[in-house]
């Protein structure tokens, strides 16, 4: 009998423009296997899979000069990933930094406003 479990979430994100949006993440942000229909799209990197939905009017409402949506994306190898995205001249906002829960994370900004927290779990001293 199967357990009742929760595994993973996939929420659209509203964005500016689908196309540009998906360029941006294949060509600065290293993912791959895009899709689209409509104005709702796809793109993937490794096993991480991201959902766009172009609405640019939803996209004002939670990424402003007052307000950010953050995204954060769980990932291994943080700091080569950061030198990669350095390397490809991305919006880094934060270097990498271990946190006291138990995270070393740094943080980026992407072309729709969303801050992305690319985060590695490590052991921290107790």
């Amino acid at each position: 009998m199967k357990q009742k479990t929760f595994y993973k979430v996939t929420p659209f994100i509203p964005v500016r423009s689908l196309q540009q949006t998906l360029d941006y993440y294949r060509d600065k942000l290293g993912f791959y296997k895009e899709w689209v229909m409509g104005k709702d799209g796809g793109i993937q990197r490794d096993e991480m899979r991201l959902l766009f939905s172009e609405n640019p009017d939803h996209l004002l409402l939670i990424n402003s000069d007052k307000h950010r949506f953050e995204l954060v994306w769980f990932v291994d190898c943080v700091d080569e990933i950061n030198n990669e995205y350095k390397e490809k001249e991305i919006d880094v906002l934060t270097e990498p930094t271990d946190e006291p829960w138990g995270i070393r994370e740094f943080t980026i900004k992407d072309i729709n406003g969303y801050l992305i927290r690319i985060s590695e779990t490590i052991q921290t001293k107790t």
